[in-house]
């Protein structure tokens, strides 16, 4: 696997490079500022950046426009400090993993097993600012969801897998994905990230 640190903070970076060693082995690290230059993608070598965030979003936002698009790469960003009010924007960008800075092993653990896995992971303070939008909020029964449906869509949004999801409702997978696709087709996504971005906009679930 090949992974992008951001060069403005090593030591932290460091520690990202021994934890994903330690999960998933072999491990080469190259450093960046801004966009990095990666390598094309060998069958299915992962290639993981990592955004350091320091209040620096139209920063971040600059570089991930001009990533090329079939780019086949996970992309992170370490939240260190600053107003986290903007950053669930960059999903769309294709930003699928947010990690505060100050998390505990076990958290970060857990995030890199997510995302490596083709996961979304959101940390607390990027998830809080999802919840806590003053927009109008909209009502699930509005899109037909069942009580099923909408009990695996809040699962997803909060970073379950079907897996975690199955054992959660005592279901089998097949069960949870076959909710799942039909409580997409109905909010009209495609995506985990498609739907992050639909509460987002609309506030379906918010508690």
């Amino acid at each position: 696997m090949n992974l992008y640190l951001d060069s403005r903070n090593q030591l932290i970076s460091l520690g990202f490079k021994e934890l994903v060693q330690t999960i998933f082995g072999e491990v080469s690290v190259e450093w960046h500022a801004g966009n990095p230059k990666m390598e094309q993608a060998i069958y299915e070598k992962k290639q993981v950046v990592v955004y350091n965030f320091s209040g620096n979003y139209q920063e971040i936002e600059n570089n991930l426009k001009i990533t090329p698009e079939d780019t086949d790469c996970i992309k992170v960003v370490l939240i260190i400090t600053g107003d986290v009010s903007s950053l669930p924007k960059l999903v769309s960008y294709g930003v699928s993993g947010f990690i505060d800075v100050n998390c505990t092993l076990k958290e970060l653990r857990e995030a890199f097993q997510k995302i490596l896995h083709n996961q979304n992971y959101y940390c607390e303070l990027v998830w809080n600012q999802i919840l806590n939008q003053d927009e109008e909020i909209s009502s699930p029964s509005e899109f037909n969801l069942t009580k099923r449906e909408i009990e695996i869509v809040v699962f997803l949004l909060s970073g379950k897998s079907t897996k975690e999801i199955s054992k959660e409702l005592g279901l089998s997978p097949h069960t949870v994905q076959t909710h799942r696709k039909n409580s997409f087709k109905k909010l009209k996504v495609k995506s985990l990230s498609e739907l992050l971005l639909f509460e987002m906009e609309n506030q379906v679930f918010k508690k």
